[in-house]
């Protein structure tokens, strides 16, 4: 386990999975052609891609001191094999806020490492999530409430985001630092499951 030092201020972070470098590749190659078919939507920078399990809002470094150490001994289900794969959106696909990839494959012991991981953030003084989960990962947002162009839904549909399985064997606490260019996290700390 790694961990970076904080300093005294509050530290905007989240516990996440990471997406393997080649999974990575293939999604910025699906992002850039929805970039070049829709202005509208703001797509992620792949590399910025993750799934969360639990967004920690800002922390003290007290409060990541604690939950890093109850992060090294949450009651792992052992590694674990998902893909990404289907597009939707929040609230929905015709008028997205968000556009997103989902999750399959072992998803049972994926949520069971996410009540873990909630547990580990509770027990660190960190609010429960009071909203259920939905596992997926964020490909782009938009502000427009209007429906999506059908030109741009229809290239989703014959573009399908299909990902390979991959073997999921550590979460990421990560520090996130917003700037006008977007996101920037920095990893505070890895755990093996």
């Amino acid at each position: 386990m790694e961990f970076d030092t904080v300093s005294s201020s509050a530290v905007r972070s989240f516990v996440c999975i990471g997406i393997p470098e080649e999974h990575r590749k293939r999604l910025a190659r699906w992002i850039d052609s929805r970039r070049r078919e829709s202005r509208e939507v703001r797509w992620v920078d792949a590399r910025a891609i993750h799934i969360t399990l639990k967004f920690c809002k800002e922390i003290t470094p007290a409060a990541i001191s604690i939950l890093t150490d109850n992060l090294e001994h949450i009651e792992s289900p052992g590694p674990f094999s998902i893909s990404l794969g289907g597009i939707g959106g929040f609230p929905n696909l015709i008028r997205p806020k968000v556009i997103w990839a989902g999750i399959s494959g072992d998803t049972d012991r994926l949520e069971v490492l996410r009540k873990q991981v909630e547990n580990a953030a509770y027990r660190a003084g960190i609010q429960k999530e009071t909203r259920p989960y939905s596992p997926h990962v964020t490909l782009g947002r938009r502000a427009a409430s209007d429906p999506l162009p059908r030109a741009v839904l229809s290239a989703m549909h014959d573009d399908p985001l299909v990902q390979d399985v991959w073997t999921v064997e550590e979460i990421i606490l990560m520090k996130s630092l917003l700037t006008p260019t977007g996101p920037h996290y920095t990893p505070l700390g890895f755990f093996k499951i």
